[in-house]
Order: C-alpha cells, then sequence, then structure tokens
C-alpha cells in the first residue's frame, strides 16, 4: 500500500470521516499530469503528501463532513536538546553549580582522555554546547522561555538569511544548533591548564589548539638572586602566531573568500516572529571573508600555542610568594616567586636579621665585629659591658624595596661566646676575678666566703691562683718625685 493510502486509513481511523482526495490513479493517468484541488497544480501524490515538504493540517467541513487537506512547510523541525539534562543539573541550578558540571562532564568526554571512544568528541562538543547557553544569562533566559536561544530561532527560521537553503558548506534553513566558540578553546578559558593536571591528563596541556598557554609561572630562587636581582630564563606556553600559516588563519596555498551567509557584509538578519533584528555574522563574525580551508596546524585561529624561553629580569628585593606580571607576546604572563630561605639571613619585609657572636672579652672590654651583610661586609663597633643579644641597627643596610625607594635595615643581634674549656693560666685569672667580684647571685664553684666578708677560692690550680693574687693585690700609692 503506498503512502496515501496509509494516511487515508489512519485519518479516517482517528476522525471517522472522508478525505476528499482524487485517486492516485486520475493523476498519473497521463505520465502523472493532473491538478489536485488541494494542492492548487502540484502533481503527483507528493504534492500532499511528501515526506520532506508537505504534512497534513486537518479542518472540519461541517456541511460534508470532510476533511481537506493543506499544505504546510515539514522540513526537519529543529528539534529542542534539554540542557539541563546534557549537563546533569536542575533547572534552577546556579552558575557555580551549572560550571562545576560542566568542568566534570568536559574532562570526562575530553578527546585527549578518550582517544579509543569515537563517539567522545560529540558528548564534548554537547556538554560544551549546553554550558555555552546556560552560562550566558541572556541565552539562558531565552532557552528558558522559547526552547532555544534567538540565534537558534534566527537560523532555523531561515527568515531573512541571504542564501537560506542554499548557503556555502551545508549552511540551510534546516539548521541545527552550532557553537561559536571551539570546545577546547571554552574548557582552557574557564579553568586553564591547570584543570587536567590536577586530575593526571598532561597531555591535555600540550593540545596544539588550546590557547591555555601557561599564564602563572613558578620561579625558583636563591637568597642571593632574590635580594640582588637577577636575569633568568625560563620556558614558557606563550600564543602566538602560527608559524605555518603566519597568522592568515588559511592552509598554505589558499585564502579567504566572501561570505557567503552574510554576502560579505558582516551582518546578518533575524526574524523571530514579528521581530526583525540584525546582528553580527555567526559564520565569519564579521570579518566579512569564510575560510573554506583552515589551517590544520592552529584550526582556523591565526594562532597557536608554542613553547618559548623568555628572559624575566627578576627586580633586587623580592620576597617569597611575590607575583609580578610582565607581557610575553600578546598576553601577560603572571610570575610568583619561592625564594630559598637563607641559613644566615633572617627576613622580615625589606629587613634582616643576623647573630654574631662576641668573646668574654670583647664583652667586657669592647672592641670592633666584622658581620656578613646583605651587599657588602659590615664592620660593628662592640661597647665595653655589652651584654648578651644585645641588638645593633645598620641603618639602610637591609634589603632594597619593590615597590618603593631605599633599604631596609640589618639588625644584628649580638651573642656572647663563653669558651667551654680554660688552661690552667685562664682559670686561675677567672678565679682571681671572682675573689673581687661584687654582687654575685648565688654561689661560685670552688670559692668561699671568709669571716671578715672575703672571698677565698680553693679550687686548682692555687699555685697560679696565689700568684695571681699576689699580682693584683692592692699596694700603697706610689708618691711622684717633686
Amino acid at each position: 500500500m503506498n503512502t496515501r493510502g496509509l494516511l487515508q486509513r489512519s485519518l479516517k481511523f482517528l476522525t471517522g470521516k472522508q478525505i476528499l482526495a482524487r485517486p492516485a490513479s486520475s493523476l498519473a493517468g497521463s505520465g502523472g499530469q493532473g491538478r489536485c484541488s488541494h494542492c492548487r497544480g502540484l502533481s503527483g501524490t507528493d504534492a500532499i503528501f511528501s515526506q520532506s515538504r508537505t504534512a497534513g493540517l486537518l479542518a472540519a467541513d461541517k456541511s460534508q463532513d470532510v476533511i481537506q487537506v493543506r499544505q504546510i512547510s515539514t522540513g526537519r523541525v529543529l528539534q529542542k536538546k534539554d540542557y539541563y539534562s546534557i549537563l546533569g543539573v536542575a533547572k534552577n541550578s546556579s552558575p557555580k553549580e551549572i560550571k562545576k558540571s560542566y568542568y566534570q562532564l568536559a574532562k570526562k568526554y575530553h578527546p585527549d582522555t578518550n582517544k579509543d571512544d569515537p563517539d567522545a568528541s560529540r558528548k564534548f562538543q554537547e556538554v560544551s554546547e549546553a554550558y555555552e547557553v546556560l552560562s550566558d544569562d541572556t541565552k539562558r533566559r531565552e532557552y528558558d522561555t522559547f526552547g532555544q536561544t534567538s540565534e537558534q530561532m534566527g537560523r532555523a527560521g531561515g527568515g531573512g538569511h541571504p542564501g537560506a537553503g542554499r548557503g556555502p558548506q551545508g549552511f540551510s534553513q534546516n539548521w541545527q544548533f552550532r557553537s561559536t566558540i571551539d570546545p577546547e578553546e571554552l574548557f582552557r578559558k574557564i579553568f586553564g591548564d591547570g584543570g587536567f593536571k590536577a586530575g593526571g591528563f598532561d597531555d591535555f596541556s600540550d593540545s596544539r589548539f588550546g590557547f591555555g598557554g601557561a599564564q602563572e609561572v613558578m620561579m625558583n630562587l636563591t637568597f642571593a638572586q632574590a635580594a640582588r636581582g637577577v636575569n633568568k630564563d625560563i620556558d614558557v606556553n606563550v600564543v602566538d602566531t602560527c608559524p605555518k600559516c603566519t597568522g592568515s588563519r588559511c592552509e598554505p596555498g589558499t585564502k579567504p573568500g566572501k561570505c557567503q551567509y552574510c554576502n560579505g557584509t558582516g551582518m546578518e538578519t533575524i526574524s523571530t516572529g514579528p521581530f526583525v533584528m540584525r546582528s553580527t555574522c555567526r559564520y565569519c563574525q564579521g570579518t566579512r571573508m569564510y575560510i573554506k580551508y583552515p589551517c590544520l596546524e592552529c584550526g582556523g585561529k591565526g594562532q597557536t600555542v608554542q613553547r618559548k624561553r623568555v628572559t624575566v629580569p627578576v627586580p633586587a628585593g623580592v620576597e617569597d610568594g611575590q607575583t609580578v606580571r610582565m607581557a610575553v607576546g600578546n598576553k601577560e604572563l603572571f610570575i610568583t616567586f619561592n625564594v630559598e630561605k637563607s641559613r644566615y639571613f633572617r627576613r622580615d619585609g625589606s629587613d634582616v636579621h643576623t647573630e654574631a657572636n662576641i668573646s668574654l672579652s670583647q664583652a667586657l672590654l669592647g672592641g670592633t665585629i666584622r658581620v656578613q651583610g646583605v651587599y657588602e661586609d659590615q664592620t660593628i663597633q662592640v661597647v665595653p659591658g655589652t651584654s648578651s643579644h644585645t641588638r645593633i641597627t645598620l641603618k639602610g643596610k637591609g634589603l632594597k624595596r619593590v615597590n618603593s625607594y631605599g633599604s631596609g635595615d640589618h639588625y644584628v643581634h649580638l651573642k656572647i661566646q663563653i669558651p667551654t674549656k680554660l688552661s690552667s693560666q685562664q682559670k686561675a685569672l677567672v678565679q682571681a676575678y671572682a675573689e673581687l667580684e661584687e654582687d654575685t647571685p648565688g654561689q661560685i664553684m670552688g670559692v668561699t666566703h671568709k669571716t671578715d666578708g672575703t672571698k677565698m677560692c680553693y679550687a686548682e690550680p692555687q699555685d697560679l691562683t696565689d700568684i695571681v693574687r699576689e699580682a693584683i693585690k692592692e699596694r700603697p700609692a706610689i708618691k711622684e718625685p717633686d
């Protein structure tokens, strides 16, 4: 049974009414030529029941109890995609929840991590398309209201588009949604290279079509390099002109032509019901040119992520964790410094602290010591009677300030170094001094108090102590000669 017969029986079964239509034999009587009262002259059964151009629109005729069949367009209807279902989120989900779900699904279906799955690329494109719509407030509002965006409505209707139904490279009025953003570029734009590295997908960062070159780089420095400044080379990913097409975006030997979709105007007309609006052409992005053979190296972008070595002038005085901004190519690079701690200097902003040991004699009698400075060695004066942990300030001898003028200070903390082993002579001298010391808190080992209130040392070496004691005994003042 032919298509017409099936449709007639189906309609009669559903409505219980007869369909007014001429038999197929009468239309095909003379080579298929004839005039049908319902299609106004279109010949053949396909004029009414063509799968690609017609469908039944039923209207009841009460007087004849007949159903008339009228012609309407039945081009492939743009099927609505449930973007919320694709991303696995609810309709009231927040942008943060949508972004999180997209990130997880994009990692799951990315072609670089599913090289053996031929369907992964389609799924990756699908979740990218869904996120592109739901992450944009305007597109999401249109989608929630009409079931599609203004771009989809304009493309599906074909109204006002030059060349609708016959456009270049398969541009037709039977349009399906086509994202204006490359899926990989969308993913890298949001999450950068670090998104896949955290999940163990290191090869994602080497994708030649990506635009997520390193934006933040860690640079290791020694304390001396950070203090004095240094020019250091690092390898970074930068976006630069494609070496194959030199920025033309076309395969070598080809050139772009006039965009046939907008007829080279860069603008397109979108009809949505009674509304007509003009917007930038979505195929040429307003450039008025259409690239038939895009460069295979850069994917028609004119730029690629390239590994380059750049020299970074590290300013003197940078701190650990400090970030500086540097222009590399046509983008900015953020460099964070990881400064190694010094075993000698302790840093506090632009100030530095160090410790220096002095001897017992220097602490008692005074003197000078030489200490290591940030940029040069410094000489310190030790005053007589210096106590342990005395702090000496060297003004302006600290680190240079990166964001202002001048330098910080260098603080030297003095420590009295007590000898652990004494010779017999040194011990005899100390014992003799102990007998003369006043205001001693507590007791001194080897020294006792006599009944007259003086002190007496009984520890060895007694003979040397007696000699020293005798030598420093008070003698009457000698009168000077007249």
